[in-house]
């Protein structure tokens, strides 16, 4: 949903009065629309999710380090296709991103084990020289998803964990709520994240530093005290919905994908210190 929309959708349910507060805990997103009819994937290289990636003759199927099994490719990201949407300029203008997750979907991230279950690569290159991947033998077939080509469009998103959105009547809650969800699937670059089961920035920092989130015991530790203040630098890299009709990919129990990364690592461009985060209902 672009701001304009957003605008107009709240002044049709006569909530345009609350633009002013609601435009604070707005921001920029990259929406990626699914194009299932794969004759949109004009090109080597070109942005998708599902189907396999486009790899460099040097690189490699990331494997689960323990195991030695190979993980699930999940998207490619061209950045020159996003990079006119990308009103903040946060990414890199040229070169792709590949996305790798847990086959056995075993990495939920709440435990710094999960580390080597995911994998996030960037490629620098023109993609002059890339060669669609085959799929290694070992990897199921149910971790293989259908490529989907993607469509990249500039929207907003919308902090909905934020005290000024729970300060609103339930009715008000929930028509925003729904306006912001009557495109379907939600798949998306930077932004605020369509949580499922509530903020995971801290969850990042607390993780990252060592202490396991599956239950209380990493948020009552003493360290957390002094990690809160860091929880602000994490950023929504990507996330990926259980886009189950389009190439098959589920996420739990209808749950979605998330990959963080803290800002200075994104403007390091080290996308190999990003984390993963998988939420469900």
């Amino acid at each position: 949903m672009t701001e304009a929309e957003f605008v107009e959708a709240l002044t049709q349910n006569k909530l345009a009065h609350h633009w002013d507060t609601l435009r604070t805990i707005t921001r920029p997103t990259i929406r990626l629309h699914l194009a299932p009819d794969t004759t949109e994937l004009s090109s080597t290289g070109s942005s998708h999710t599902g189907g396999s990636p486009d790899l460099p003759p040097h690189h490699t199927w990331p494997t689960e380090p323990q195991t030695g099994k190979p993980l699930s490719f999940i998207a490619q990201i061209n950045l020159q296709e996003v990079a006119p949407f990308d009103e903040q300029g946060l990414l890199p203008k040229t070169g792709i991103l590949y996305f790798f997750y847990s086959a056995e979907q075993e990495a939920w991230g709440y435990d710094i084990q999960d580390a080597g279950m995911f994998s996030v690569q960037f490629y620098h290159g023109d993609g002059s020289n890339l060669l669609s991947a085959s799929f290694p033998d070992s990897l199921a077939e149910d971790a293989r998803f259908t490529p989907c080509a993607l469509v990249p469009q500039a929207e907003i998103s919308m902090c909905f964990d934020s005290p000024i959105f729970n300060n609103l009547s339930e009715d008000e809650q929930e028509t925003i709520f729904e306006i912001f969800n009557e495109g379907g699937s939600s798949n998306k670059m930077l932004g605020y994240a369509d949580t499922i089961q509530g903020e995971m920035e801290l969850e990042c920092e607390l993780v990252t530093n060592g202490l396991y989130c599956g239950d209380p015991s990493g948020y009552q530790d003493p360290r957390a005290k002094d990690l809160e203040s860091k929880a602000a630098d994490w950023r929504l890299l990507l996330q990926v919905d259980s886009n189950e009709e389009e190439n098959e990919m589920m996420w739990g129990d209808a749950g979605r994908l998330y990959f963080w990364i803290k800002e200075q690592d994104l403007q390091a461009r080290a996308f190999d210190k990003s984390w993963v985060i998988l939420q469900c209902y």
